[in-house]
């Protein structure tokens, strides 16, 4: 397949990345590569998902009740997986 390549975004737990699962299927199934982005807590459930290529986990400092401090070194390792991987697309969910 020829299409884009497309981020899906969802920064929450196992249960809202499995509640996403709808989205991601017909996001992949216009997409020649689908990643999903997640917390460690919706890593597990993200590697179930169907038409998930591959997925990349950032813990966000805003998501959680006692979210990690905020990091350049991180954001920046972030902002270069994201770079590096040339997505045409993004989908964030909230």
């Amino acid at each position: 397949m020829n299409g884009p390549r497309t981020l899906v975004v969802r920064l929450d737990s196992a249960g809202d990345v499995l509640l996403a699962g709808p989205a991601v299927r017909a996001v992949a199934a216009g997409s020649s590569y689908t990643a999903m982005l997640c917390g460690p807590l919706g890593e597990p459930a993200a590697r179930l998902l169907p038409g998930v290529d591959d997925v990349l986990v950032y813990d966000a400092p805003w998501v959680g009740l006692e979210p990690a401090p905020a990091s350049y070194p991180e954001c920046a390792g972030l902002l270069e997986a994201i770079g590096a991987a040339r997505f045409d697309r993004a989908l964030i969910l909230v």
